[in-house]
């Protein structure tokens, strides 16, 4: 193999060298966008969480409460 081999050899592996660090730097930069969608992602799902244990909550006592109403209204019938 000639030094001339070599050489271009040696240019081409610095061309992929920096090309490789333009790409981790890139693939860094999208890992930290993915990371704050997915953080985004699991507050708006505990968001939905929390109201639909509200609703369950609200719905327990709206309808403890009619209970309650029937079952006075059926004892003062009586």
């Amino acid at each position: 193999m000639s030094n001339d081999s070599v050489e271009v050899i040696l240019v081409k592996l610095e061309h992929l060298e920096a090309t490789l660090n333009q790409i981790h730097v890139e693939v860094k930069r999208t890992n930290g966008r993915v990371t704050e969608l997915e953080m985004e992602n699991a507050k708006w799902d505990g968001v939905a969480e929390g109201k639909r244990m509200q609703t369950v909550i609200a719905t327990s006592v709206i309808s403890g409460g009619i209970l309650a109403a029937v079952v006075w209204f059926v004892t003062q019938a009586i």
